[in-house]
């Protein structure tokens, strides 16, 4: 039976400081859960409330490069939670973080009400520098489990390899 990815994230709370530990991901069972991977540019950035007036999320454009798996256009809308909206902040722990103008590589999933996420939050999405990608993961304990035989955990790894995995995942 297979986890989903994104329900990895379980909060400890110990007296008021709270800390994110997480079931490591591995790169193949991301890209077998995602709707579509898919490489790109981020081109635009914009936090809102939500429309419970309690939360920020922020709307981020990435234009695509590379489709690695399944489909997707030229540009994807991602809906990432926390932000900053006139004064107000809000942070949300393991939630992927964007910049405008970075580069990425990025597992999506599609909701039914039409919005598209990162799947498996932070896990699930790489920055891509000189021809190396890595996961965001500063900061968050995981569960000591090794990945199943002949797949990768989510973590710091060449581009082409991310690649192979992403494409090669059953």
């Amino acid at each position: 039976m297979t986890r989903p990815a994104a329900g990895f994230v379980a909060l400890l709370l110990a007296g008021s400081a709270a800390a994110a530990v997480a079931r490591p991901a591995t790169v193949e069972q991301l890209a077998r859960e995602a709707d579509a991977v898919v490489q790109g540019r981020v081109t635009r950035m914009e936090s809102r409330w939500a429309p419970d007036g309690r939360h920020i999320v922020t709307r981020v454009t990435v234009r695509v490069s590379r489709v690695l798996r399944g489909a997707a256009g030229g540009e994807v809308l991602l809906e990432i939670p926390g932000g900053a909206v006139g004064g107000f902040g809000q942070r949300v722990d393991a939630a992927p973080s964007f910049q405008p103008g970075e580069e990425a590589v990025v597992f999506l999933r599609r909701t039914a009400g039409g919005r598209t996420l990162v799947h498996g939050l932070a896990q699930g999405k790489f920055r891509v520098e000189r021809g190396e990608a890595r996961p965001d993961l500063e900061g968050w304990a995981f569960a000591p489990e090794a990945p199943p035989a002949g797949e990768r955990r989510a973590e710091r790894m060449p581009l082409e390899e991310l690649e192979r995995r992403v494409r090669a995942a059953r």
